[in-house]
């Protein structure tokens, strides 16, 4: 008969699993003391994406304006990858709002240029990859 390894009843919130509520991970984050553990980096890390992601997915013509404030008081330097994956998801899951995540690219790449950069290289390499591989879908929503 094999060994069985005891259950271990302390999860690990890390952003290897799918969904914790959000009051698990508010008490995960009062429990964690040191601020430079890796437990806590992966938290803040997962707080961030989802921060983001939030930010990102609730962006449409009308509340632009309002959003962009919010949007700047994320880490956004920090978060810059997270950023460009969300943005580049978000266009492609609804093309139809290129034009308000264009604006909203703009405006971020005013205050950092960097992460403007970053994007362009990250659509760039996603078109040549989606040519090579003779991808239409790809190819044809990544427009911006």
């Amino acid at each position: 008969m094999e060994d069985i390894e005891p259950r271990n009843h302390e999860r690990d919130f890390s952003s290897n699993l799918p969904y914790a509520p959000p009051y698990k991970l508010a008490r995960k984050m009062k429990e964690v003391e040191d601020k430079s553990s890796i437990e806590y980096q992966k938290l803040t890390w997962d707080a961030l994406k989802k921060s983001i992601n939030g930010v990102v997915n609730k962006v449409n013509a009308a509340n632009i304006k309002n959003i962009i404030p919010e949007f700047f008081s994320e880490n956004l330097i920090g978060g810059r990858g997270l950023f460009c994956r969300s943005i580049m998801k978000s266009q492609m899951a609804s093309p139809k709002f290129t034009d308000v995540i264009a604006a909203l690219v703009a405006v971020v790449n005013t205050k950092f240029p960097k992460v403007g950069q970053i994007l362009l290289r990250r659509v760039v390499l996603k078109l040549k990859i989606a040519f090579k591989r003779n991808d239409k879908f790809p190819a044809i929503s990544a427009r911006f």
